[in-house]
């Protein structure tokens, strides 16, 4: 009578294999690539694993969910490699690093890693990192308005211009040191300029206010310009650059009204030096009947 083999009892103590493999010893993958590489420039993957060599099959990396480079231990040759858009593709001695070189911007995309086990058969894969080529900012932004002061009430436009970069960069405002609310910015349509450099243009439009002269009488905006848009884990932009400029505020509008007022006491005043001065008193009694009077002089 032929032996039946019992399907249900072997993948149990087959999965059992690898349970009490998993919980004697942890395994974890993780692939350190940065996650922002400059144009032209030399990238390096690495693979970290936990799995010893003595149980090691297989490395594999992965873009965009595809293989660009396996490494089979007991495989002659052991490597296989596969073309990267926009960068070439180089090992090392290290089966678990690769190197991709003169990586364009083609080579963006979502890489990771997997490791796998002879005994037990078992595949660990790590998470997966975006990973973008970018151009940095070659310059500070440029702040540009129309004139250099304003007075309160006025409308202050003011247009911030990154310099060149791939993505375009994202532009922040601030005032007198404080983010500005994103409905008070617009943004314009993004320019391309050549090699795929693209240039950001953000209009900040605030009215003026007693408030924003602060002490000094002067009115600070600031525009960040980062790429990407928000700091990353570690606080840092892969990009940033940064202008500041200080406008002059006059506090006190001169209204209809107190301009007429000015107006009959700048007619007052002549009427009285005209009378002091046909008297021939000197320029200094003149300025005391002046105060005695309590007249003041605006100059406009």
């Amino acid at each position: 009578m032929p032996c039946q083999v019992d399907w249900k009892r072997v993948v149990l103590v087959y999965v059992l294999q690898i349970y009490s493999y998993t919980a004697a010893v942890v395994v974890w993958v993780q692939l350190d690539v940065p996650r922002y590489v400059e144009y032209r420039s030399t990238v390096t993957l690495i693979c970290n694993h936990s799995v010893s060599e003595n149980v090691l099959h297989k490395i594999e990396f992965i873009r965009n969910e595809y293989k660009i480079f396996q490494y089979i231990k007991d495989r002659t040759p052991p490597t296989q490699m596969h073309k990267v858009p926009g960068a070439e593709l180089q090992p090392t001695s290290a089966m678990n690093v690769i190197k991709l070189k003169d990586v364009g911007f083609e080579a963006s995309g979502v890489y990771s890693c997997d490791v796998s086990m002879a005994t037990p058969i078992y595949t660990v894969g790590s998470d997966s990192v975006n990973m973008e080529v970018i151009v940095p900012q070659s310059e500070d932004p440029r702040i540009t308005f129309k004139k250099p002061y304003y007075v309160v009430g006025e409308i202050l436009e003011a247009n911030c211009t990154s310099s060149p970069a791939h993505p375009a960069p994202h532009i922040t405002w601030f005032i007198n040191g404080k983010e500005v609310d994103v409905f008070l910015v617009r943004t314009f349509p993004i320019k391309t300029r050549e090699n795929q450099l693209m240039s950001t243009v953000a209009q900040l439009s605030i009215e003026v206010s007693a408030l924003h002269a602060g002490e000094n009488g002067r009115l600070e905006i600031s525009c960040n310009s980062t790429i990407p848009t928000y700091p990353m884990q570690n606080g840092q932009y892969a990009d940033f650059k940064s202008e500041t400029k200080s406008i002059k505020i006059i506090s006190v509008p001169l209204t209809p009204s107190t301009a007429s007022s000015c107006h009959r006491e700048n007619v007052v005043l002549l009427t009285i030096s005209g009378i002091i001065a046909t008297n021939g008193i000197t320029n200094y009694l003149q300025s005391i009947v002046v105060k005695l009077l309590g007249l003041n002089l605006i100059v406009s």
